[in-house]
């Protein structure tokens, strides 16, 4: 059928136990990362599709259309996946039709936002797509500064939205993540040690539950279920609108510092000296990168104060002898244009630690991990502090406050040689540093178990699960970090 319209989506210490216990599954890893998922029900005929289609204002789109094929592609290509239909929503309504008409036909659902999920959670094989992407409408309050996006929003949507007024909040580094899937996992971003998370900028959002209802989650309304969505995930309702706090953001210092090849500890050591007296205005991140030569060290900078404050604290790093710095006064949006692990769709895994510290010992053994690296392999070291660590373990479902560092091993193929070595190195890596981590972060693994989602909330994974009981007890919105019912 064509394109069809009406008018034409346990503790953190119990880490090490969960990842071991994983390395059989990193055999069955393969099998959930790559291969196929659960299957749906029986098969619909044209004349239900009719009938959707004619309930809805916005798209529903099946195998033989001729947008299909577009409509299923998702950021990670190491996914082939089929769903039976594609709903293109125009409006909540259609969110609700579309949950009754899969839950009705006992056909698994998926939410497509900006398509990022590691897992490729935004299709399913056989089964129904709630797609969000038509739906990506920004509207700002300067006065108030305030921004109200709805859920299809890619993260360059916000951005340009809130920088014609010199406002930005914590929306991500890539720019075609999409914000939803980002903030109800948390919500890293070049603005999270000056402003705090995406998830702590959420002032309010729009949910259409699994039994039809569109509600508001904000601190006055629903309040248990605003806290769950700041970093639980999509587990509890689909949302079609987030409301933001916004920031005076307009020029920044931002950029890279490369490294010559080698000096892997005496790098990462300085890097940590530095980022214990940087202020909340510097994000940096690290990447460690194989080359010819050897590993080679890779510094991305985003100062968010008084640009000339800004060359003053980069002073440490570029007494560190950069090869190649490309630092810079520029517009927030520039910066946010440049960022991003993956520039376009490819076949990829990545998956990720927390550590509390990088000590002598880590060091050494992340040192020995990039050494082995494939060449399309790299190691991410993304700093938790500032803000980030200021909000208490209970305020929000998100619990990873204390300062640390997050540790994304990733890696790119395009062959299936290529693969086999990707996800060996990555694995391998994990488990060398696996001696040193203290939880996960959600919205960066590339495999997953109850075990692994329990350790990412740790203390607040049994209020969750009470949560998931109350707005999703037959878990029809499993596919994500999955989040069982109490």
């Amino acid at each position: 059928m064509a394109l069809v319209t009406r008018r034409h989506f346990v503790r953190q210490t119990a880490l090490a136990a969960a990842l071991y216990g994983c390395q059989a599954c990193a055999i069955g890893e393969a099998r959930q990362l790559f291969g196929a998922q659960e299957q749906s029900g029986p098969p619909l005929d044209a004349a239900m599709i009719r009938k959707l289609a004619a309930e809805i204002v916005g798209q529903v789109i099946t195998p033989d259309g001729p947008e299909y094929e577009a409509a299923r592609l998702i950021f990670n290509l190491a996914f082939d996946r089929r769903p039976a239909v594609i709903v293109r929503c125009a409006a909540p309504s259609d969110l609700a039709r579309t949950l009754d008409f899969s839950q009705t036909k006992n056909l698994t659902v998926a939410v497509h936002g900006g398509g990022h999920s590691r897992l490729g959670y935004g299709m399913c094989d056989g089964g129904v797509v709630i797609d969000l992407s038509g739906m990506k409408r920004v509207e700002v309050d300067a006065d108030k500064r305030v921004a109200r996006a709805e859920a299809g929003a890619l993260v360059r949507d916000l951005d340009e939205a809130t920088q014609r007024f010199g406002r930005a909040t914590t929306s991500g580094g890539c720019p075609t993540v999409g914000i939803a899937g980002l903030t109800l996992g948390g919500g890293e971003g070049r603005l999270m040690d000056k402003y705090g998370l995406a998830c702590d900028n959420l002032l309010s959002a729009q949910v259409v539950t699994v039994d039809g209802r569109s509600i508001e989650a904000s601190q006055k309304s629903n309040p248990d279920l605003f806290w769950a969505i700041r970093g639980g995930g999509g587990n509890f309702g689909v949302v079609t609108a987030l409301e933001y706090q916004l920031h005076p953001v307009g020029e920044v210092v931002s950029g890279t510092l490369m490294y010559p090849a080698g000096r892997i500890p005496d790098l990462l050591q300085a890097f940590v000296r530095f980022l214990a007296e940087a202020p909340d205005e510097m994000d940096a991140f690290a990447q460690l990168l194989p080359s010819e030569r050897g590993p080679r060290f890779k510094i991305d900078v985003c100062y968010c104060g008084d640009p000339r404050m800004g060359t003053n604290v980069l002073r440490p790093l570029r007494a560190l002898k950069p090869q190649d710095d490309s630092v810079k006064v520029m517009y927030y949006l520039e910066a946010q244009a440049a960022g991003g692990f993956l520039q376009a769709p490819v076949a990829h895994f990545q998956t990720n630690l927390i550590l509390r510290e990088l000590s002598g010992s880590a060091i050494a053994a992340i040192t020995t991990a990039i050494n082995d690296a494939p060449a399309r392999c790299k190691v991410i070291i993304v700093p938790l502090r500032g803000a980030v660590t200021r909000i208490n373990l209970s305020d929000t479902a998100y619990a990873l406050r204390q300062p640390g560092y997050e540790l994304d091993m990733a890696g790119v193929w395009s062959n299936p040689l290529e693969k086999t070595e990707v996800v060996r190195w990555v694995n391998s890596a994990r488990d060398t540093l696996l001696p040193f981590a203290h939880g996960v972060y959600v919205n960066q693994l590339g495999d997953t178990s109850d075990q692994l989602v329990r350790s990412a909330y740790g203390l607040n994974y049994a209020r969750l699960m009470e949560l998931k009981k109350k707005y999703d007890p037959n878990n029809v919105l499993r596919l994500n970090q999955n989040i069982k019912p109490a």
